[in-house]
């Protein structure tokens, strides 16, 4: 059995012919069998016919590439969803305009937990308007985590 560092160029080629991109990819052992975890990512979402056709299409790549060595495996293909963590200039820019819940390694303006809107994030800083208009700066390394918040009507 290969190393996930060995597959994961293989299955983000392979994505990446798909339109789509990979998000994570996961290798661990489940009893007498492996399992190989692919989250996918597009701009433009991941519908459940993305997951199937990557499913079908990773499979037969990867008996072909034998890469469990005639070993049992489990393939799970999913999207990282809708509370997926943001952690990358790209996450919190596609997302612009949107609330979210930050947490900070460190207090920022008197706070550990920001809530606000993305403005934007360039050049590893993030910019998050919170309450009455003010714009706060926040170094993406300073960010614990950080995920969407989601509001329902």
């Amino acid at each position: 059995m290969q190393s996930v560092e060995q597959i994961k160029p293989v299955v983000k080629n392979k994505l990446e012919e798909l339109g789509l991109e990979l998000f994570e990819l996961r290798l661990f052992n489940a009893g007498r069998h492996s399992i190989l975890r692919v989250t996918i990512d597009s701009s433009a979402g991941v519908s459940i016919a993305d997951c199937e056709k990557v499913s079908r299409e990773l499979s037969l790549l990867l008996d072909v590439e034998n890469f469990f060595s005639g070993k049992r495996y489990n393939l799970e293909v999913s999207s990282p969803g809708i509370d997926r963590p943001l952690t990358t200039e790209r996450d919190f820019n596609r997302i612009a305009g949107k609330p979210v819940v930050l947490h900070t390694s460190t207090e920022i303006a008197g706070k550990k937990t920001v809530r606000g809107n993305v403005v934007n994030c360039r050049n590893d800083i993030l910019t998050v308007e919170i309450e009455s208009q003010k714009l706060l700066e926040i170094p993406l390394c300073e960010i614990h985590s950080g995920r969407e918040e989601i509001r329902f009507k």
